[in-house]
C-alpha cells in the first residue's frame, strides 16, 4: 500500500516536472510573431548603436572638425556682429547696425543704446524701444569654425581665426590674422607693413586680395538710398558737376536728378574738355535737418562744402545712456519668464521709465547721452571718425552713347591722382599716377618702372557697364561687371617714394579740392548717363601698442601738446578734418604714431576689423599684466599672457560661415534672417 502511494506521488511529480519543462521548451508563437520579435530586438539594438555612434561622431566632429560659436562683441563688425541693434535709416533707408554689447556686459543692463548714426546720410536715428520689436537688442552671429584646416595647413593671412585668448586660455577670441610667423609688423597711417624678422629690409605693405578688400570695406556713400526730405528742401547732392577753379557747379556739364529710388546723372554733348562729376563729403547738420523737416529751403547750402573721409564706423556710433533714464526696472538675465528672456536675447524686458519718450531723440537726455565708445558725453565723438582715410573703392553704373570718346575714373590720395582712362573706341583701359602738387604733370612709375599699365576691356561707346576701381594698399584694381581686370604690368606702387610719412596727409587747394573731393568720373566727346554711384573706404588699422596711450587712436597727445603749445582735444581734431582750409596748419599730422611688433617662429598677430573697438594683439601686452591668473586656467597655457601675439598652440580654427544670425521679432517672433547667412571672407 505504502509503495502504491509513493508510486503515485512520484508519478504526479514527474508529470508536473514534465509539464514545467514543456512550458519552457515549447514555443507556442506563430512564425510571424517570432520574426516580428526578432526584428524588434534588432531595431532596438541598432537604435542604441546609432545613438552611441552619433554621439561619438559629434564629439569627434566638435573636437577635430568643426564647432559652432556665438559672437559676443563687435570687434569684427561689420563682418561679424556681436550683440547689436539692427536699423534701417529713417531718412534714406540705408540698412546698418550699431553695437549694443555694453548692454549685455553684466547680469543687469547698466547702459542702454537709444540711437545710432546712418553711415550714408549721417542722420541720427532714434530707437523706438517701446513699440518696435525689431529695435530690441539682438544676440551676436552664430558661426561655424573649421578646426581641421589648421591641422593640415598653416593659417593664411587675412583669415578670420578663432583662438584661445593668451590672457585667459579658457576664453575664445575671434579676429583677422594679419601678421605671420617670423615677420616684423609696422602699423602706420592705417596700413600694415611687414619685413622678415631680423633683417634690415624695407617693410613692404600688406595687400588684401580683391574679395577680402570688398568684404572688409565700409560704406561712405550709396546713391541708391536718398533722403526725400533733403531732396524736397533742395539740399545739394554730394555728387556735383565740377571743373577746374569752379566755385559753383557749372551749368554746361552733368545734370543730377534725385528721387527716393536713387540718383541719375546725365551729360549731353560733352565736347571739348572732359566733363567731371565729383564727390563732396558733406552732410546736413542737425539744424539743416530740422529746417528741412519744417519745409524750409536748403538750396543756399554750399554744394562744394566738404571734409576729409574718416574712419567713421556706423557700428561704433551707438548713442547710449545710463539704464535708469530708460527703465524703472532694468532688464536682467534673471528677471522675467523663460519665454520672455528667450525673445529678448536672454534678458527680461524690464519696465520702462514713465519719463522716457520712445518717440523722441537723444536730445531728451540732454548732456547725459554718450556718443560712441570714446565720447566723454560732451563732444559727441561718435558722429565721425578720428583719422583721415585715403584708400577708397568707387563703383559706377556707366552708360555711354555711341560716339563718346573716353571715360576717366579718378581717385585722389594725399594730393596724388590715381586715374583709369578708358578709350571707348577700343575699350583699352590705361592707368596712371600723377602728382597734382608737382610743377609738372609727369606720370609717376608703378612698381616695375612702367608708367601706364594697360588692359583690354569690353567698355566701348554705346554700352553700359558696372565699373569699380579701388586704390587701396598701394595698388589699383579695376573691375568690369564684377570681374577683376588683368593688366599687362603690375598695378602696384610704393607711395612712400613720392609721399613720406609727414607728407602723407590730405591736401586741398583753391583751384582743385583734391582730397576734399577725392573721387570723380568724367567723359569726353559725347553723352553719358550714370545711374548708381557708391563709395567705400578701406580698413584703417589704428597704431596703438598698449592701454597707456589712453585710448585707441593714432595721435601722440603729448607730442601734439608740445607742437601746439596747447592741448588739442579729439573733438577739435574732428573739426579740423572737416575743414580743408585748416589741413595745412594742423600740427597733429606728424604725431600719428607708427608702432612695430616682432614675431618669431609659430607666432601669429591677429587684429579686429573694428579697429577702434578691438582688444587684439596690439594692446594685450599692456593690459594682461594687470590681471592675476584666472581661476581654472592652466599656468602653462597662460605663459603667453604678456606677449603681443598668439602662439600656434592656442589656435583653434578658421571661421567659415555665419549659419544663424539673429532672427527678427516681427512680423512674427523668430522670423529667419536669411539675408545675413553668409560665408566669412
Amino acid at each position: 500500500m505504502a509503495r502504491s502511494k509513493n508510486a503515485q506521488r512520484i508519478a504526479q511529480e514527474s508529470a508536473a516536472a514534465a509539464a514545467k519543462i514543456d512550458s519552457k521548451t515549447i514555443d507556442s508563437r506563430t512564425p510571424v510573431e517570432k520574426r516580428t520579435e526578432t526584428f524588434r530586438i534588432a531595431a532596438q539594438r541598432e537604435t542604441v548603436e546609432a545613438f552611441v555612434v552619433a554621439f561619438i561622431l559629434a564629439l569627434l566632429f566638435r573636437a577635430f572638425l568643426a564647432e559652432a560659436f556665438v559672437i559676443p562683441t563687435g570687434s569684427m563688425a561689420p563682418m561679424l556682429m556681436g550683440a547689436h541693434k539692427d536699423l534701417s535709416c529713417d531718412r534714406c533707408g540705408e540698412p546698418f547696425q550699431v553695437g549694443a554689447s555694453r548692454e549685455r556686459s553684466g547680469p543687469r543692463t547698466d547702459l542702454v543704446v537709444v540711437g545710432g548714426i546712418c553711415p550714408n546720410c549721417r542722420h541720427v536715428n532714434s530707437l523706438d524701444l517701446k513699440d518696435d520689436p525689431n529695435h530690441a537688442t539682438f544676440n551676436g552671429d552664430r558661426i561655424l569654425v573649421s578646426k581641421f584646416k589648421y591641422m593640415i595647413n598653416d593659417p593664411d593671412r587675412w583669415d578670420v581665426i578663432v583662438f584661445k585668448y593668451p590672457g585667459n586660455p579658457k576664453q575664445n577670441y575671434i579676429k583677422r590674422l594679419v601678421g605671420l610667423p617670423n615677420e616684423t609688423l609696422s602699423l602706420s597711417h592705417g596700413d600694415v607693413y611687414a619685413r622678415p624678422t631680423g633683417t634690415d629690409e624695407v617693410p613692404a605693405i600688406l595687400r588684401k586680395a580683391p574679395e577680402k578688400l570688398l568684404a572688409m570695406s565700409q560704406t561712405v556713400c550709396d546713391t541708391d538710398h536718398q533722403s526725400e526730405t533733403l531732396i524736397k528742401s533742395n539740399y545739394p547732392s554730394r555728387w556735383q558737376p565740377w571743373s577746374i577753379g569752379a566755385t559753383v557747379p557749372p551749368t554746361d556739364s552733368w545734370t543730377v536728378e534725385r528721387s527716393a529710388d536713387g540718383l541719375t546723372a546725365e551729360v549731353k554733348s560733352a565736347s571739348g574738355d572732359a566733363k567731371w562729376l565729383r564727390y563732396f563729403h558733406h552732410f546736413a547738420t542737425d539744424e539743416q535737418w530740422k529746417a528741412a523737416d519744417e519745409g524750409k529751403s536748403l538750396a543756399d547750402a554750399d554744394a562744394y562744402a566738404s571734409g576729409a573721409i574718416t574712419d567713421f564706423y556706423a557700428y561704433d556710433s551707438y548713442i547710449h545712456v545710463p539704464a535708469g533714464y530708460v527703465y524703472a526696472d532694468r532688464p536682467s538675465a534673471a528677471g522675467g519668464g523663460g519665454l520672455e528672456r528667450t525673445l529678448n536675447g536672454g534678458y527680461s524686458n524690464g519696465e520702462f521709465n514713465r519719463d522716457y519718450d520712445s518717440s523722441a531723440g537723444p536730445e531728451q537726455f540732454r548732456g547725459v547721452a554718450i556718443w560712441g565708445g570714446q565720447d566723454n558725453g560732451r563732444q559727441q565723438l561718435g558722429r565721425d571718425g578720428l583719422h583721415w582715410v585715403g584708400d577708397l573703392i568707387f563703383d559706377a553704373d556707366l552708360e555711354t552713347a555711341t560716339g563718346t570718346q573716353s571715360a576717366t575714373i579718378e581717385l585722389i590720395e594725399a594730393g596724388v591722382k590715381y586715374q583709369c582712362q578708358i578709350d571707348l573706341k577700343s575699350g583699352k583701359a590705361t592707368l596712371s599716377i600723377i602728382d597734382a602738387l608737382a610743377s609738372d604733370s609727369a606720370a609717376i612709375p608703378f612698381s616695375d618702372g612702367t608708367t601706364n599699365p594697360s588692359a583690354t576691356t569690353g567698355v566701348t561707346a554705346g554700352s553700359r557697364h558696372a565699373i569699380r576701381m579701388s586704390n587701396c594698399d598701394d595698388q589699383i584694381v579695376l573691375w568690369i561687371d564684377d570681374k577683376v581686370v588683368s593688366f599687362d604690368s603690375p598695378t602696384t606702387y610704393d607711395a612712400r617714394k613720392f609721399r613720406n610719412r609727414d607728407e602723407d596727409r590730405p591736401r586741398w587747394t583753391a583751384a582743385h579740392p583734391l582730397d576734399a573731393s577725392p573721387v570723380g568720373i568724367a567723359v569726353e566727346g559725347g553723352e553719358a548717363t550714370v545711374r548708381h554711384l557708391k563709395l567705400r573706404r578701406d580698413k584703417y588699422y589704428i597704431a596703438t601698442k598698449d592701454s597707456s596711450f589712453g585710448g585707441i587712436f593714432d595721435y601722440d597727445m603729448n607730442m601734439m601738446f608740445r607742437l601746439a603749445n596747447n592741448g588739442i582735444g579729439l573733438g577739435e581734431i574732428q573739426s579740423i578734418l572737416g575743414s580743408p582750409k585748416r589741413w595745412d596748419d594742423f600740427v597733429g599730422w606728424p604725431t600719428r604714431r607708427e608702432v612695430t611688433f616682432v614675431l618669431e617662429q609659430d607666432q601669429f598677430f591677429p587684429m579686429g576689423d573694428n579697429s577702434p573697438e578691438s582688444l587684439d594683439a596690439r594692446c594685450w601686452a599692456g593690459t594682461k599684466g594687470q590681471f592675476p591668473l584666472p581661476r581654472g586656467v592652466n599656468e602653462d597655457a597662460w605663459k603667453w599672457s604678456k606677449d603681443s601675439y598668439v602662439p600656434r598652440d592656442l589656435l583653434v580654427g578658421k571661421a567659415l560661415v555665419v549659419f544663424w544670425p539673429h532672427s527678427w521679432n516681427s512680423p512674427v517672433p523668430f522670423t529667419p534672417n536669411f539675408k545675413r547667412i553668409k560665408l566669412i571672407r
